[in-house]
């Protein structure tokens, strides 16, 4: 998970209203630049392979850095080596005529091997990639909509992935978490995917502090696409989004950096001990008593937020283009809050510990191209309001493999499938409040366990034209053993460019699994199916990758929905339906300042779990809007964020009844009244200054909620209902510093 100074779950703690300064002093580097020392007067050495579209070396390519021409040439298997006294953010291209520049945008210290891939010269060369309708990615590239650097520096996202992901089109700011509610689905409809693996998340549901989504420390990972919709058929039972995460490569020197401050320290280290095989490994710990008790906190914590993790990749180059990789993640975190937004404004904790573990091979060193990946993800999550005790154990073994042929750049196809077992067990006990012994057995309310195998197969096929036309068409089906259905998902991409110019469309059905928690096999019912949804979406695409404009509009169709009632019951084949438009755009106002500005426009609607009456959906946001600037004067870099959505919509009480002496509320129309609008503002700087002796300083800052916005997510009422009281963020004015060291 994304863990940093600030983090806990993802989130930044909660500090009181006046201006916070908190020193770091680490002895390496929270930045890019940690997984690489700093070189002194001989400068980085870049290391890396030009390769072909079926994986074969080219003739001596040109590879150069475009920020200050210094420039080698490819050996005989298309390998490079590239030293450079640059430092910081940089574009190496690697040219060869007949075929179109590759480039991919890098941090200098890089300790990872460069891969770049020439792809044959189309009649006419354009200014831009048009990619896949409602397809983003985080990463190197010329697709890619945010750097890894652009992720970092982020006002307010504090490096995290998530909250980077809700500064892009598609997702709706329901809250101050890190969930993702995409185009007016749920947060539970959004899968997150690492190296091709399923990654359970410890929060799918609600929580009193806000939804949250489980991402891995940004810099462990290589790129992140974010689907927001039109994903090909490899990828099945998610609704409505999809993360896809690929960890970072084997390191080509060691290095090994570590950080402190008031409220964590980590150790990190990157070892190259044979040519072929490389490691990672990273820990961190995260306590914020300290931190509280010097500033004081905005709401009762109990306990303060505390935790640690442990991560760690080991790769091995099985060929001149393959690789084995094993990643493992275990991380553990407990926090309280008092007043959790219920009517007796009792206290909420909640302890949660997950882990994973991921074996992946990878070659593309032919036409033909096998991938394989294994996964273990498990989550144990207890949660305690008062006398009541909540339990969550969500295991997970995923298997996926696949096999792709792609005998030219014209021509790509691909088949496979992938295996999942998913065990789930929910606990729910009652504690009586005279208790005090902690041998006390609690009464058990109730125990359920669910199992459950899915088998999914795919075939998709890539066409490209010369004339700028890309199709992809594909199949998936899908059977698992608690619904006993099997689905059919066929699914089309079309993408068409003409000089600066796209259009892209996707027309597909997608179905998924409700959340084992909606299986209920003691309620009568006769059927239990996935859900499905039917989307269509129409996009256009001007300008160049650096600077253009991206629109789409999108209709989705839902149906057979699984939902929660007001009192924990379940309802499910309830409808829906989306439909909206996204608006993503990328400028540079100057050789020194580029902005990006993203609007997504919903409206969703569902079935009342209650009612049964056509309400809006909770991701009826109608407008979120993120402008993000960034700035560079000399080596200081100066970033501003500005959010803003309309107010979400909630269920109403609007008076009581008594039914024997104890007040039972009246609820107004499902989803009929909204909260006030959501805006907030963020300013971080950074500044690098080396400092000699191959050392360099990074000074770096954020000052979160400019403006100390106090805004509402979510109201709760009195013992007799009769006063409502906001339940405000805790995200009060805060200023973050820090320094970081180089060696």
């Amino acid at each position: 998970m994304s863990h940093s100074p600030s983090l806990v779950d993802g989130r930044r703690p909660v500090l009181p209203s006046r201006v916070v300064v908190t020193l770091l002093l680490p002895v390496a580097c929270l930045w890019p630049q940690a997984n690489a020392k700093a070189q002194g007067a001989t400068g980085s050495l870049l290391r890396g392979q030009v390769q072909l579209a079926n994986g074969s070396a080219p003739p001596p390519t040109t590879v150069s850095l475009l920020d200050t021409q210094e420039q080698t040439t490819t050996d005989s298997l298309g390998r490079f080596a590239l030293r450079t006294m640059h430092r910081g953010v940089a574009t190496l291209v690697a040219r060869r005529v007949g075929f179109i520049p590759a480039t991919v945008d890098i941090e200098i210290p890089c300790d990872t091997a460069l891969r770049l891939t020439l792809m044959p010269m189309p009649p006419s060369l354009t200014a831009m990639t048009v990619v896949a309708a409602g397809e983003y990615t985080l990463g190197s590239g010329r697709t890619a909509s945010l750097t890894p650097l652009e992720v970092a520096q982020t006002p307010g996202a504090a490096a995290n992935v998530a909250k980077a992901l809700q500064t892009l089109p598609g997702p709706q700011n329901v809250d101050e978490g890190s969930g993702l509610f995409v185009r007016g689905g749920d947060v539970t409809e959004t899968r997150v995917l690492l190296d091709d693996a399923w990654l359970l998340s410890p929060a799918r549901f609600d929580n009193p502090i806000g939804h949250v989504t489980a991402t891995v420390n940004p810099f462990l990972l290589d790129r992140t696409v974010f689907s927001a919709g039109g994903s090909g058929a490899q990828y099945g039972n998610a609704l409505s989004g999809m993360v896809r995460m690929e960890t970072a490569g084997r390191p080509l020197t060691s290095t090994g950096n570590a950080t402190a401050s008031i409220g964590s320290a980590g150790l990190a280290a990157a070892l190259a001990p044979h040519r072929r095989l490389g490691i990672r490994a990273n820990a961190n710990i995260r306590a914020l008593a300290p931190l509280i008790a010097v500033f004081g906190e905005a709401q009762p914590y109990a306990p303060p937020p505390e935790g640690g993790d442990v991560s760690g990749t080991l790769e091995w180059q099985s060929g001149k283009a393959g690789r084995i990789r094993l990643f493992a993640l275990r991380d553990d975190s407990r926090f309280g809050v008092g007043n959790a937004g219920v009517p007796t404004g009792t206290v909420y904790t909640a302890t949660t510990g997950q882990n994973m573990l991921v074996l992946s091979w990878r070659d593309s060193a032919s036409t033909w191209r096998p991938a394989f990946t294994v996964a273990r993800s498990s989550v144990n999550r207890a949660e305690s309001i008062e006398t009541l005790r909540l339990g969550t154990q969500l295991g997970v073994i995923h298997a996926v493999a696949a096999i792709a042929w792609q005998p030219d750049g014209r021509l790509h196809l691909r088949i496979g499938g992938d295996l999942e077992r998913l065990n789930a067990q929910y606990t729910g006990a009652l504690r009586d409040s005279s208790d005090t012994e902690r041998s006390v057995t609690d009464r058990a309310l109730f125990d359920a366990r669910t199992r459950s195998d899915r088998v999914g197969a795919f075939a998709e096929a890539t066409f490209q034209s010369y004339a700028g036309l890309r199709i992809i068409s594909g199949v998936r089906t899908d059977r698992a053993t608690i619904t006993a259905t099997r689905t059919l998902d066929p699914r089309l991409s079309v993408m068409w460019q003409r000089g600066s110019v796209g259009v892209t469309g996707a027309l597909g059905v997608l179905h998924q699994v409700a959340e084992p928690t909606f299986y209920r096999p003691s309620e009568a019912r006769s059927r239990f199916d996935p859900m499905r949804v039917r989307e269509s979406i129409l996009g256009v695409q001007w300008g160049s990758d650096s600077a253009g404009l991206r629109l789409e509009f999108y209709d989705k169709a839902y149906s057979n929905l699984w939902q929660f009632t007001r009192h924990n019951g379940v309802a499910g084949n309830a409808r829906g339906h989306a439909r909206g438009a996204d608006l993503f755009l990328k400028t540079r106002l100057n050789a020194t300042t580029r902005s990006r500005v993203a609007w997504s426009i919903v409206r969703s609607r569902r079935d009342d779990p209650d009612t049964g009456v056509d309400a809006p959906a909770i991701g009826d946001v109608r407008h979120s809007v993120s402008w993000i600037t960034d700035r560079v004067y000399g080596q200081l870099t100066v970033s501003t964020a500005l959010r803003y959505a309309t107010g979400r919509p909630f269920t109403d009480i609007i008076g009581a009844q008594r039914v024997a002496d104890v007040a039972l509320p009246v609820f107004g129309a499902p989803n009929g009244a909204r909260l006030p609008a959501y805006w907030r503002s963020d300013i971080s700087a950074s500044w690098y200054r080396p400092i000699g002796g191959g050392r360099a300083m990074v000074l770096w800052g954020d000052l979160s909620n400019l403006f100390n916005r106090g805004n509402v997510m979510r109201y709760r009422w009195n013992a007799d209902y009769r006063e409502r009281l906001p339940v405000r963020a805790p995200f009060n004015r805060a200023l973050y510093a820090g320094a970081t060291l180089l060696y």
